[in-house]
């Protein structure tokens, strides 16, 4: 029986030996045991008795084939039998979950280069897409790039007053775009004419809509050098500007059906909140929210998804709670989720493009690659493929392994290589992978084994329940967190017991780098060949 199986076996006979819902029946994973609970602390507190009494009598009672279920210091600690743990062994996929989900991330803005603070979207919604297809669904990845709003009139009014025999590099453009913003302080004539150009841009003017296709050509050139480093995989185009014909056919339809009113001369969908759903200005221009539901209602009719996920910054939060209850209102009764996550900000603040305070994702990962190529350099097997994995290693697994929601300040010690780190789950792979070309693959062991075998078997058979809990809570740090605790475990094995000529532990060894590199793959980690 699947590890998941025996945990839900377990979740039925506490519920029904504690007279509880099943809902109301959690389970840590890998902490204390394979997997363990704290209900009987719970209970016996309502009961007013002692938890340890309580936990002994529940695990006496208990009865799961497969199981070993103890009460140590109060919780119910379940353990795999020796078959249980070799029948699980080397099942690390096939969930056959069914569903269709459209999972957006990364999101940049045109004209703009990727900061490091477009690494967390861009990787999290990476790793959720695989965590997904893992899991059995049809995943669309949905790129909603920025390419549309007063914004770009605000940079056309830079490229034609500053612009002129300037290369419209990304680079170059956001230089032209801070000088806007430091310039109309001074001038404050400059944001009319900024709008303005936007205005002709909505419109078709065939000048701001040349301007602005080189803006996007230069871009999306840029995005996919970066896209390719982190190993991103292929993203459908949904940009904003793909909808504004949409959205104005839409905003009219709302208006009519009088789900949209109008506030002050703009366009409004009333929402439970303080604050309305604002889809057009009093000037008669469209904003973001109007394309951005005309999206949603677009993949809704394209893909047909069950699931919809956004990942975007924890900053947006209001806006998906305004956006969904629109989205109610017309009518689509798909599940809609905001997956936020914390922001990356610098030790002096929040980032700012329009005041130049950034620091440049291609930086990071240049500097990230140098520091592993300047230690690699000295010794006979490094090649520059080896220091790019581990260097893109580096950056992905700090940021990956740290909890969603939790703001990270940037700074240069998030690429050290030392301690709890991807290259450190790298040089466990390699190592392992190391053992099987010098020993080779064998069978199944049947022999009883002994508990250092045991101990790194209940590591291996944890992913299972890493990749569900992942998907389930959209937490691709439990993937991260068990790819740490293996490499732990399989290093202390390596170490402390000889692997030639015991075909338990060579087939262990084989069973971990399996496991390690579906673990790995999820989070868009590489085995190296040398570290």
């Amino acid at each position: 029986m699947l590890i998941e199986e025996l945990v839900e076996k377990t979740r039925e006979a506490l519920a029904k030996e504690l007279d509880l819902p099943k809902n109301t029946i959690f389970f840590d994973f890998g902490k204390f045991a394979d997997f363990s609970t704290m209900i009987t602390i719970k209970y016996a507190k309502k009961l007013g008795k002692p938890p340890k009494d309580m936990a002994e009598s529940v695990a006496t009672k208990l009865k799961v084939a497969g199981l070993d279920i103890r009460a140590e210091n109060g919780f119910l600690n379940c353990y795999l039998t020796e078959a249980a743990l070799q029948e699980n062994l080397g099942k690390f996929s096939n969930f056959n979950q069914r569903g269709k989900v459209i999972v957006e991330y990364s999101s940049p803005n045109i004209a703009k280069p990727f900061s490091v603070g477009h690494l967390r979207s861009t990787i999290i919604g990476e790793s959720l897409k695989r965590i997904f297809e893992e899991l059995g669904w049809k995943v669309t990845g949905m790129n909603f790039i920025g390419d549309w709003g007063t914004q770009f009139g605000k940079l056309i009014t830079a490229y034609k007053l500053w612009g002129e025999g300037l290369e419209p590099t990304v680079k170059n453009l956001l230089s032209l775009y801070v000088k806007f913003h430091k310039e109309v302080e001074n001038n404050p004539e400059l944001e009319a004419m900024g709008r303005e150009w936007f205005k002709k841009l909505e419109g078709g003017d065939k000048e701001a809509l040349k301007i602005w296709e080189t803006f996007r050509k230069n871009s999306f050139s840029e995005f996919e050098k970066i896209y390719k480093r982190l190993g991103i995989s292929k993203l459908e185009d949904g940009s904003e500007s793909l909808f504004v014909k949409g959205a104005l056919e839409l905003v009219d339809e709302l208006r009519k059906k009088g789900i949209a009113i109008e506030d002050d001369g703009a366009l409004v969908i009333p929402t439970s909140k303080d604050i309305p759903l604002l889809l057009r200005k009093s000037d008669g221009t469209t904003i973001y929210a109007a394309r951005d539901m005309m999206s949603a209602i677009w993949r809704t009719k394209q893909f047909k998804p069950d699931l919809l996920l956004y990942v975007v910054g924890n900053d947006q939060k209001l806006h998906f709670e305004l956006l969904f209850e629109g989205l109610k209102k017309y009518g689509l009764t798909g599940e809609m989720e905001h997956i936020g996550f914390g922001m990356i900000r610098l030790p002096e603040g929040k980032m700012s493009t329009r005041r130049g305070r950034v620091i440049f994702l291609e930086d990071v990962l240049n500097e990230a690659v140098s520091r592993v190529a300047k230690t690699m350099k000295d010794r006979d097997a490094y090649s520059e493929s080896d220091a790019e994995k581990i260097g893109i290693g580096a950056v992905k697994f700090t940021d990956l392994r740290t909890t969603r929601t939790r703001d990270v300040v940037f700074t240069w010690d998030m690429l050290k290589t030392e301690g709890e780190t991807g290259p450190y789950v790298q040089y466990a792979a390699v190592r392992a992978k190391r053992v099987l070309e010098k020993f080779g693959k064998v069978s199944a062991p049947g022999k009883k084994w002994q508990t250092a075998e045991l101990k790194l078997a209940r590591k291996i058979v944890a992913i299972r329940l890493a990749i569900l809990e992942a998907g389930r809570q959209r937490r691709p740090d439990l993937v991260a967190r068990w790819l740490l605790d293996s490499a732990k475990a399989f290093n202390d094995f390596y170490e402390k017991n000889r692997i030639e000529g015991y075909p338990t532990r060579q087939w262990l060894t084989e069973q971990f780098y399996t496991a390690m590199e579906r673990g790995m793959y999820l989070l868009g980690l590489e085995i190296p060949n040398q570290m």
